[in-house]
């Protein structure tokens, strides 16, 4: 690869899960040998510097001599202003983050902050940027949600833009129209990413809206309850989730010719990943009670059929016993499968 190359990533709406999909990617691509630095962009919600400070453990995360993202846009680009010469650059497991403030929790007057023009905007970032060092392999933006200025100027100044969305309408809606804004501010490559999906296929509508999808991340309701817990990491090695994003990576690396490829080990432990990803939607406890309904109903259909001796005969004959335990395992697993409401 010739030079660093800059991923944007945003979204429509909040709530798409785009700062755990960027902190995951980095991690691959960290583990995977390549260097990765990612900018928290989005200053008032701090998910990626929230991560850093649960890391870290302290509440200060920059030193006095170094910039972190709100003091680039407070000072306008102007590194004279603070007379800080260095960003802050802290080391999150196997990728460097640009943390969006100095304290976690650091407040922020919006009136102090925000550009008023997109070449404004355009003039923060690029000069932020040029102070990042240039032996980075890949520096990811996690944006905010939405549009406004920096959100323009963040697509424009980056080589590519992954638009993370999800399945349902609103969802969709609010993707294309931030897809038909960032279009008209600039023709870089334009990416959309679906994340928590629910289904394998796409439909017609999504198929014909002209931006092409990297793939599906399927919805994994353990993942979202981990994220920024002590077992995140350890657990998120096992998923789906992790594999989908390594395979979108590599659609996009090939599309791109970035020549960044993550390589992905992973074998479905019970031999079906579309069965997988059915199983992604409930939880650990919904998932125990249809293992062992499927088993009580397995072998108490057996017992039923065949007699099998062994199980004291009470009220009713043990192979009528038998066919009642095995129907209400199998409602059991029914029941978590079919009626219960997905979460």
């Amino acid at each position: 690869m010739n030079r660093t190359k800059i991923i944007n990533i945003v979204s429509g709406k909040g709530g798409t899960g785009k700062t755990l999909l960027t902190a995951v990617l980095a991690e691959m691509l960290g583990n995977d040998g390549y260097k990765v630095v990612v900018v928290d962009m989005d200053v008032f919600v701090r998910g990626l510097t929230s991560l850093l400070y649960f890391h870290k453990k302290e509440i200060v995360l920059a030193n006095d001599n170094e910039l972190t993202v709100s003091e680039i846009f407070m000072d306008k680009g102007d590194f004279d202003i603070s007379g800080k010469s260095n960003l802050s650059i802290a080391r999150y497991r196997s990728f460097d983050v640009i943390p969006s403030v100095s304290r976690v929790d650091e407040l922020l007057e919006f009136k102090d902050l925000m550009p008023d023009t997109k070449q404004e905007a355009r003039s923060i970032i690029s000069a932020m940027i040029g102070k990042i060092p240039n032996d980075y392999d890949l520096i990811l933006l996690d944006s905010r949600a939405g549009y406004d200025e920096l959100i323009a100027s963040t697509h424009a100044l980056s080589d590519i833009s992954i638009c993370i969305e999800e399945e349902d309408d609103i969802s969709k809606i609010t993707s294309d129209n931030l897809i038909k804004q960032l279009q008209e501010d600039a023709d870089n490559p334009l990416f959309r990413l679906t994340n928590k999906a629910q289904k394998d296929s796409y439909t017609d509508k999504e198929e014909n809206i002209g931006i092409s999808n990297l793939g599906k991340i399927p919805f994994d309701m353990d993942v979202m309850r981990s994220f920024g817990g002590k077992s995140f990491w350890i657990d998120i090695n096992k998923t789906l989730y992790k594999s989908a994003l390594g395979r979108a990576w590599n659609n996009l690396s090939t599309k791109m010719g970035l020549g960044i490829h993550i390589e992905i080990i992973r074998n479905s432990p019970i031999g079906s990943e579309s069965v997988e990803k059915k199983l992604q939607l409930y939880s650990i406890t919904d998932r125990i009670f249809i293992l062992y309904g499927l088993i009580i109903g397995f072998f108490g259909i057996l017992y039923g059929l065949f007699g099998l001796r062994g199980i004291t005969n009470l009220i009713f004959n043990e192979q009528s016993l038998a066919l009642i335990t095995g129907l209400i395992g199998f409602g059991m697993s029914a029941y978590f499968i079919i009626f219960k409401k997905k979460r």
